[in-house]
């Protein structure tokens, strides 16, 4: 497997990117480094150290490390946990529901937040309801005329790729 490292605008976030999907369509699992029930791969990279938190997709990994925590010396460890990690468990593995608004949030944050800061945009989840997702664009996608196309091509297709849960995505102003 190969995995490739973005650097993202928040100097606290990388991405690691995998060469083949290493989980079925759908599944994710979000951790924080306080959370007391988590998967073996999960455990094994909080025990890295100055890891906040980590969301598992199938074809990434996002993690935030701690304002104390050095990329040169925690990338490594992190690409050595996916390489000996046992993604077998994983097709057994359901997340709790109560997970799913911190899956989006970590999905935001790893990979639609990026986007829309590139043009001096942004976006804030307002809350999940019966699969439907509230948000509101803030910045310049606010009032911008192509925020509909932006919300549509990039924020809910993105969401839905990834997360089963959301049927939905609803613009609020």
């Amino acid at each position: 497997m190969l995995i490739e490292i973005e650097e993202t605008l928040n100097p606290n976030v990388r991405n690691f990117y995998f060469s083949a999907p290493m989980l079925a369509q759908y599944q994710a699992e979000y951790a924080h480094k306080n959370d007391k029930k988590l998967s073996p791969l999960m455990e094994n990279i909080f025990k890295i150290g100055q890891i906040e938190e980590v969301l598992l997709l199938p074809d990434m990994l996002f993690v935030k490390k701690e304002e104390g925590g050095d990329w040169p010396s925690l990338s490594p460890q992190i690409m050595a946990e996916l390489v000996d990690a046992d993604f077998e468990w994983f097709r057994h593995f359901e997340p709790q529901k109560e997970k799913v608004l911190k899956q989006i949030e970590a999905l935001t944050e790893s990979k639609i937040r990026p986007y829309l800061q590139r043009d001096g945009g942004n976006i804030e989840l307002i809350k999940l309801e019966n699969g439907v997702l509230s948000v509101q664009l803030n910045g310049r996608c606010h009032g911008c005329p192509h925020a509909a196309q932006t919300l549509q091509n990039a924020v809910e297709t993105t969401i839905k790729k990834y997360i089963k849960d959301v049927n939905q995505i609803k613009r609020e102003d």
